[in-house]
């Protein structure tokens, strides 16, 4: 009795755990494994269960478009189908299998979707098939160098060439999936491969090394509560022992098989249950329990139509009828096995014969469809030629009217080309013209910085220091002076009045060049500038600096210090507004302002059109810095402005 062989490695977890993610998962392909994952703990002792979660898992994965579970639910279903004998089915899914994973060029999936078709063929006696599909899979597997296949592949090809009696080959590869089970430790796997080797063994008559394997096997299944395993092993060991003539032990597997088999409805199992208990007694000549045994065996065998079997308990029945001495029994159930024997022969002929003329006929067919394309080929030959002389024709007939074209044409060309060079001119004269603007404009902006700069410098440090020196000079004159209330108190006033200029002065001169500006930079600049309109509690500002500390080209920040210096003007004057947002970042290539308030806005349109004196000066500003001025307004929803400076 063959037992099947994963194609995938089969993990054996906790099945309430399992239970438990499902419950907590979604409609997604997590939920598909898991699925899968339960289907596997359940197809040795529940396999009708397994399928059942293996259907939810393919559904699913139909939904989601979910290739890698639609191959799994192939791989584990058919697994299923093969231990409860429904080989076509198996072999149908197989071959869906393997088309699905070439479309998707999934080279490992493929290698396990043909070593699954050779084991359907193998269950189907088709072994040139078999065999075929096997090799094929068993090359990829190796190019990949993928353990878990080719231990799966080599159990396959042993089975098969134990069904060809090419023993040795059969236990070179069975050999092999042994070792390659135990190295990665997959107890479903070295069951499985325990079974081939020890089949080869018995095979090969050597039967005790069979049942050493054979009662490791049975002990792992036992282990994984693998029913179907199991029962593979305990059949297997079964006949070892009868070989052996270990009749007790016999006894004792044959009941445990039959618990089994009972259990998980196999009827094959049932059958060589019931004969192997029928030669436990006939060893033990207890010749009437041993025909009650023979009796329920070929009963079984016929109700379900075991032939082999139904002719191996007429067998074990004439032994008993020779033990009797009942020679027209004897002769009756010999008879009766022969008939069968001849009729499964006839069968397997017939099958053989019908094989040879599917594969004739597909060779006819194949023959004819080569002389149909050959025919096809030459009226497409002939077509061809005839489509040559009609096209070669139609091309001279094409080319006088191309001919006339391209001369008609040519003359548009240069009359366009013309047109085309003289708007080419007009352009470059327009660009020159802009270009002498922007430099105008370029010139413009840097001599009123410097002279800004120039102006503010002599206001703080000449008229600066000439006040500055007055209030020293009066304040010492003071402290040397006597003075009646009225003049100490115009005296006092007069110093305020002083004081007062001072710092009108520094505000003056601190507006046209910040100091700060000069010697720490824009984003430090900006900061005391907003301080200051902060301090002067016409509006509430905020200012975020960003990015990168690192200084820029001076006159980059003296510009870009003017740009937010306009556009805070125009908010205090124009906007209405009672809080600002000042944002200055400076990334490696870029330098970014953005200003926005909650005011009243305004036309955006209006500005575009016929901008005013600021606005003005921010756009030649900002064109002067080649950068780009983003500007968004609305009635009541405040302006935004955001601008975007690169540093070349």
């Amino acid at each position: 009795m063959l037992l099947p062989i994963r194609s995938a490695a089969q993990e054996v977890l906790d099945k309430d755990s399992l239970w438990q993610q499902f419950r907590k998962s979604s409609l997604d392909t997590n939920r598909v494994n898991i699925l899968i994952q339960l289907g596997q703990q359940y197809e040795g002792s529940m396999p009708d269960s397994a399928l059942s979660l293996y259907q939810l898992a393919y559904e699913l994965s139909q939904n989601l478009r979910y290739t890698k579970g639609t191959l799994r639910f192939f791989a584990n279903a058919t697994y299923v189908y093969n231990i409860l004998g429904k080989y076509d089915t198996a072999l149908l899914l197989n071959l869906k299998s393997v088309e699905l994973a070439k479309s998707v060029n999934d080279d490992e999936r493929l290698a396990a979707a043909l070593g699954n078709v050779g084991n359907s063929y193998l269950y189907l006696n088709d072994y040139e098939k078999s065999i075929q599909y096997l090799l094929e899979a068993l090359e990829i597997a190796e190019t990949r160098h993928d353990i878990r296949k080719l231990n799966v592949l080599y159990s396959n090809l042993a089975n098969v060439y134990r069904s060809l009696k090419q023993y040795d080959q059969a236990l070179t590869y069975a050999e092999k999936a042994l070792a390659l089970s135990r190295d990665v430790k997959n107890p479903y796997n070295i069951c499985a491969a325990l079974v081939t080797l020890a089949t080869v063994k018995n095979f090969q008559m050597k039967t005790t090394e069979a049942i050493r394997l054979l009662n490791e096997a049975a002990s792992i299944a036992r282990n994984l509560n693998d029913q179907f395993s199991l029962l593979s092993a305990l059949l297997n060991l079964s006949d070892a022992n009868l070989k052996m003539g270990n009749y007790q032990a016999l006894g004792e597997i044959c009941r445990e098989a039959l618990e089994v088999a009972q259990q998980i409805e196999d009827p094959l199992g049932v059958a060589i249950s019931y004969r192997g208990l029928g030669y436990h007694y006939l060893y033990a000549r207890n010749l009437s329990e041993a025909e009650r045994f023979a009796k329920k065996s070929l009963a079984q065998s016929i109700q379900h139509k075991l032939q082999l079997d139904a002719s191996k308990a007429y067998v074990l029945l004439s032994e008993l009828s020779l033990l009797r001495n009942d020679n027209r029994a004897y002769q009756y159930y010999q008879m009766a096995s022969d008939s069968i024997q001849e009729l499964v022969f006839a069968q397997e002929k017939t099958r053989n014969i019908q094989r040879l003329e599917v594969q004739f006929q597909a060779r006819a067919r194949e023959r004819q469809l080569q002389e149909l394309k050959s025919e096809a080929e030459l009226r497409e030959t002939s077509l061809r030629q005839s489509r040559w002389l009609a096209i070669l024709l139609a091309a001279l007939l094409l080319l006088a009217g191309v001919a006339s074209w391209i001369l008609i044409r040519s003359a548009q060309q240069r009359k366009e080309l013309a047109e085309r060079e003289s708007e080419l001119n007009r352009a470059r004269v327009l660009q020159l013209e802009n270009e002498k603007q922007l430099m105008a404009s370029q010139a413009v902006i840097k001599g009123q910085e410097q002279e800004r700069g120039r102006l503010a410098k002599d206001l703080h440090d000449g008229l600066g220091g000439i006040l500055s020196g007055i209030k020293f000079s009066l304040t010492h004159m003071k402290s040397n002076m006597i003075l009646d209330a009225n003049n100490a108190l115009q005296f006092e006033r007069s110093l305020d009045m002083l004081d007062h200029s001072i710092a009108e002065l520094r505000r003056v001169a601190h507006n046209m060049m910040p100091e700060v500006l000069v010697k720490f930079g824009l984003p430090e600049a900006l900061k005391s500038y907003c301080e200051s309109i902060r301090q002067s509690k016409v509006l509430e500002i905020t200012l975020q600096v960003l990015g990168d500390e690192r200084r820029v080209d001076s006159n980059v920040e003296i510009i870009c210090f003017r740009i937010v210096q306009e556009l805070l003007n125009n908010v205090i004057k124009h906007a209405e507004a009672t809080h600002v947002l000042v944002q200055f970042s400076l990334q490696a290539n870029e330098v970014n302002l953005t200003v926005e308030d909650n005011g009243v806005g305004f036309d955006v349109r209006s500005v575009t059109t016929a901008r005013g004196a600021g606005w003005a000066s921010i756009y030649s500003r900002v064109e002067y810095l080649k950068g780009r001025v983003d500007l968004q307004s609305s009635a009541n929803g405040g302006t935004f402005v955001h601008i975007d400076i690169p540093l070349l």
